[in-house]
């Protein structure tokens, strides 16, 4: 599964390097606390903290080293990397540059499989799989299923199969879906299993539903927007961020705590989960005069996971005399390694055009 923050992430409030005595200099009313503080960063070693914020998330996966921080992620120099939000979003979602389809969709047909293992939430197909129809795949595969009526009314908090959702139903479209009998959750259930309102939540809780439903999913894309942060950003207290980061924290520890409960190791083996945070860029170094920051280059990407090997990977921030964090991992390199490790072949076909079969890894992810 692959979540986007749309906006461009701070990754230096996310990663927080506390221990470079230039980070509150040059962040003065943005500067996330060092550990201990109170509303301090949580402690990672080597000087290096993640925002309070993900307190929920790191008890449950950081913890048991299921969560991995991977610093400098972005778009290569390269390949095109500037801090304009439309290139740098379509980079990510189409994994390279001028490619007129989702990188998903190149996955998918080079592997002989359709829309029926994919999901996303919203008014179309998440970008990611831009391109995606029956005709790039053998057997005769229905419409696309992250456009039918039931993904929305799902997401909304609709239970599939009401009348409001099959009235709008074009061709009986619901009738082809195989989880149509799921027990999709109310709003006061996805708040008594731990998520918190709002539009991830409600996604991560009818994914939960849809696997218990056995839907034969393999792929997931949502989009969680507002990562913008060019006035009051905060710090680790308050602050736009804060608030995005707790509702992120929050709903991705639920959804593991769901997923990864009462299975047992050979269980995970098997079906595994995944879950990769990208965006499309990070932000400067130096806050701006409106308590924000500007657009900057490198960032930070999270992986959470079966497979995942916890700890800080990719480059660790610098607070030199650069204006932003250079770009040292490029973000195909996250989604690729992820793709492999549940056995799909990222590195055939041009899925990611221009990159390398690596020599090794990122090292965050192990293999299926």
């Amino acid at each position: 599964m692959v979540v986007n923050l749309v906006g461009g992430l701070d990754g230096l409030s996310l990663l927080v390097p506390f221990a470079d005595r230039t980070y509150a200099a040059r962040r003065p009313g943005l500067a996330v606390a060092s550990p201990g503080d109170r509303y301090g960063a949580i402690d990672l070693g080597r000087g290096l903290g993640l925002h309070p914020a993900l307190q929920p998330l790191y008890e449950l996966a950081g913890r048991s080293d299921r969560l991995a921080v991977i610093g400098g992620v972005g778009v290569p120099d390269d390949q095109g990397g500037n801090r304009n939000h439309l290139p740098s979003r379509e980079f990510v979602h189409r994994g390279g540059r001028q490619q007129s389809e989702g990188w998903a969709t190149r996955l998918l047909r080079f592997e002989g499989m359709g829309p029926e293992a994919v999901w996303s939430f919203g008014d179309g197909p998440h970008p990611m799989f831009d391109g995606l129809s029956s005709g790039h795949v053998g057997g005769g595969v229905g419409p696309i299923r992250p456009v039918t009526v039931g993904a929305q009314a799902a997401c909304a908090g609709v239970p599939l199969g009401a009348p409001t959702a099959a009235a709008a139903a074009p061709d009986a479209a619901l009738d082809d879906i195989r989880w149509s009998d799921a027990r999709w959750s109310s709003p006061a259930d996805r708040l008594a299993r731990g998520y918190p309102e709002g539009h991830l939540g409600r996604c991560l809780a009818t994914i939960v539903d849809m696997r218990r439903s056995d839907a034969g999913l393999r792929l997931v894309g949502i989009d969680h927007a507002g990562y913008d942060t060019h006035v009051d950003q905060g710090d680790g207290r308050s602050g736009v961020l804060a608030h995005k980061l707790d509702r992120l924290a929050r709903a991705l520890a639920a959804f593991w705590s769901e997923v990864s409960r009462g299975r047992d190791v050979e269980a995970r083996r098997d079906d595994p989960v995944t879950v990769v945070v990208v965006s499309e860029f990070g932000r400067a170094i130096d806050e701006n005069g409106s308590g924000g920051t500007e657009h900057g280059r490198g960032g930070v990407a999270l992986a959470i996971g079966d497979q995942v090997v916890g700890g800080v990977h990719g480059d660790l921030p610098s607070m030199a005399d650069d204006e932003v964090w250079p770009v040292g991992v490029d973000v195909r390199r996250v989604l690729a390694d992820a793709a492999a490790s549940h056995g799909f072949r990222p590195w055939r076909g041009a899925v990611f055009p221009g990159l390398s079969l690596p020599n090794r890894s990122l090292g965050l992810l192990l293999s299926p």
